[in-house]
């Protein structure tokens, strides 16, 4: 894979205006997955970015839209017989959603269903639910995914890369305590960069995919390595996803 930035979680068509954010990333040569909330959002964002190189639609059910999933998991369903790229999906137990977690199962058992059948891109949510997402995916026998801005415990974390999978790291985690310890625990080829733009913001400034330099940035001074290494090293991660 060429050696470029990556940002692997970012809800380009959620920004105020997604097209210019969309074309910058194109303009820069960063390879962008582009998650949706809903199917419905997906079809809209391969019409919108038909004939983009880097910035690439993945096919969503977000965890926290629970409230629309049975009128969309069909469509889901038929979508990802061709998607490459899937997010977001997964589950969300936080106290505003705990009342939807029936919902966020079953949905989701059947999006692991739906993408089982082969190695495909995955980038999914797990707040407050890391440990029930990883029983859904062993049990599935799933490829490894990428678990996107993680918040569980480090035991949990430990569990989630035994188990074989992936974490991806934003600007928004890079400052925290329990990154700057935890980084060290992830084997590096177990890395990936992300914005999850627009939510993650530093100051007035809302992140954008140019903003994963920083990321590399802080990887480079925690492995010991060259900028350029580490980025090498997160391209190699995210190919290998994708083969």
């Amino acid at each position: 894979m060429k050696q470029t930035l990556i940002d692997s979680h970012c809800h380009v068509d959620l920004y105020d205006n997604p097209l210019a954010i969309a074309q910058a990333a194109e303009r820069a040569g960063i390879l962008t997955v582009a998650v949706t909330y809903l199917p419905s959002h997906y079809i809209q964002a391969k019409l919108h970015l038909n004939g983009f190189q880097y910035v690439r639609p993945a096919l969503g059910l977000h965890p926290q839209v629970a409230d629309q999933h049975e009128r969309e998991i069909q469509a889901f369903i038929e979508q990802a017989k061709d998607a490459e790229y899937i997010g977001e999906v997964g589950l969300d137990f936080s106290k505003e959603y705990r009342l939807t977690q029936e919902v966020q199962e079953r949905s989701f058992a059947r999006v692991i269903d739906s993408i089982k059948d082969r190695q495909r891109f995955v980038t999914l949510h797990s707040r407050g639910a890391e440990l029930a997402v990883l029983s859904q995916l062993t049990s599935a026998r799933m490829y490894p995914v990428v678990f996107h801005w993680f918040s569980g415990s480090q035991t949990q974390l430990l569990q989630v890369l035994d188990a074989g999978h992936y974490v991806s790291f934003n600007t928004k985690m890079i400052g925290s305590a329990r990154w700057e310890e935890d980084i060290m625990r992830v084997p590096k080829a177990r890395v990936l960069t992300e914005t999850d733009g627009p939510f993650v913001r530093e100051g007035r400034k809302i992140a954008v995919p140019q903003d994963t330099q920083n990321v590399i940035k802080w990887l480079a001074k925690s492995w010991a390595v060259s900028i350029e290494e580490a980025m090498h090293q997160v391209a190699v991660n995210f190919s290998v996803l994708l083969k």
